[in-house]
């Protein structure tokens, strides 16, 4: 591939129909349905001659109506006169938009990107893991260096959007820079002439802690079950690549159980960065993150913060500390803390959660994972601690709640080890 891949284009839509696609170079574009056009539009909103696009520059561009029908807007505003635009204005032609694009991505994205980012494609996709709601997972087998990884697609209808583009870019920016045991590696990460933008990492053969549990509170019996130590050390692990990102800097601000993935050997790995929000670093000599700013929103999930769900609020590493406890409230009663159902009531009962974390529980039996049938007095304190409302009141960074964990594993260990010994004095004093 060369750069002639990623000549500068402008791009008609309607109903998410592609009605023109032109090539830029400098040098005035008339826009309608009469063929002698240079951008020849085939829309009903778009008159014989609609409007006139100048290119100046790859960066610079003017556009006025020509007396069409439907009208000319710029950013929401209609225009007659020759009105300057730029690659990430919003125009309107009648009920169409034009954009610009380079290889069938928004134009703007490339100035986040390095040149040469288009390019022939080494993998050999395979079958689908994952349909997500933007974009889709694929094993696949790198023909160069012979291995499987799992490579993310991010939809054709997704490209279009800038501030999905963006989103995807700065995850696989941040996580690039997050090198820790527990963030899954990035590998590669290209726009591919055939399939797109994608990037690739080390590809998992398991499962996400979100289907474990939900299997686990099914009452299937044919589903995986897992004991409350073995769920304490995934939690842990995904303390400690919380706590390591919290250090750079970095809160990930959208942990729910299903960004946890956890393999068949032991692996445990955080997912889902892409709505990650950078703070300057907590220690003196570590290097911020770079990664473009996006306007994408994280989906709302039953882990969402009081802070997150109040717009406008500023987020700290308390909003990772508040889901760590909506995860850790999930594995010790297999129930959720926001039991919300659509988008709007989750984020009313994090606005107002009731009852208290202590109350919530105790609200139910405790399920027959925890050991004795019974739960931890001291676990039930630290979970709720992480889930106060008032984030003053909760653990500071996700360093503090592993420490706690840790501290209650350590007491019960010498607590079962005293009473191991017990039992032995009390059987040798029998014979």
């Amino acid at each position: 591939m060369t750069n002639s891949h990623l000549a500068l284009e402008a791009v008609v839509r309607q109903d998410d129909q592609v009605v023109a696609r032109c090539l830029l170079r400098r040098g005035r574009y008339v826009i309608g349905q009469e063929r002698k056009n240079e951008i020849v539009a085939d829309a009903a909103s778009i008159s014989g001659r609609h409007a006139r696009l100048t290119v100046a520059s790859d960066e610079h561009f003017f556009i006025e109506d020509l007396g069409s029908a439907n009208g000319t807007f710029v950013d929401g505003r209609a225009i007659a006169d020759v009105t300057p635009v730029t690659l990430d204005s919003q125009i309107a032609l009648g009920q169409a938009t034009l954009c610009f694009q380079r290889g069938g991505l928004p134009a703007s994205v490339f100035r986040h990107l390095p040149e040469g980012f288009l390019r022939t494609s080494r993998y050999a996709i395979e079958q689908v893991m994952i349909e997500g709601r933007t974009s889709s997972i694929y094993e696949a087998r790198d023909t160069v260096l012979h291995r499987r990884v799992a490579m993310k697609v991010l939809h054709r209808a997704c490209q279009a959007n800038p501030a999905q583009v963006l989103a995807f870019v700065r995850e696989n920016q941040i996580v690039a820079q997050l090198a820790h045991s527990c963030i899954l590696p990035v590998y590669d990460f290209g726009l591919d002439g055939e399939i797109g933008l994608f990037s690739a990492t080390r590809f998992v053969e398991g499962e996400s802690l979100g289907g474990l549990l939900a299997g686990m509170a099914s009452g299937d019996g044919q589903a995986p079950h897992a004991t409350l130590l073995a769920l304490l050390m995934i939690f842990l692990k995904v303390c400690d690549a919380v706590a390591f990102a919290q250090a750079r800097g970095v809160v990930h601000s959208s942990l729910h159980p299903d960004a946890v993935i956890f393999g068949r050997f032991g692996e445990v790995f955080v997912d889902h960065w892409g709505y990650a929000t950078l703070r300057p670093p907590p220690e003196n000599g570590r290097t911020p993150l770079e990664a473009p700013e996006t306007t994408a929103r994280a989906p709302v999930s039953r882990c969402i913060a009081p802070e997150q769900a109040e717009a406008g609020s500023e987020i700290d590493p308390r909003a990772d500390v508040y889901a760590l406890g909506a995860i850790l409230f999930r594995m010790l009663t297999l129930r959720h803390f926001n039991t919300g159902e659509s988008e709007e009531d989750i984020v009313a009962r994090a606005l107002q959660p009731a009852p208290t974390p202590m109350e919530a529980l105790a609200a139910a039996p405790p399920p027959a994972h925890l050991p004795g049938g019974f739960l931890p007095e001291r676990l039930a304190a630290i979970c709720a601690r992480a889930l106060s409302r008032n984030r003053e009141e909760r653990f500071a960074t996700a360093h503090d709640v592993k420490s706690e964990i840790v501290q209650w594993l350590e007491q019960a260990a010498e607590t079962s080890s005293r009473q191991h010994s017990w039992k032995l004095a009390g059987l040798f004093g029998k014979r």
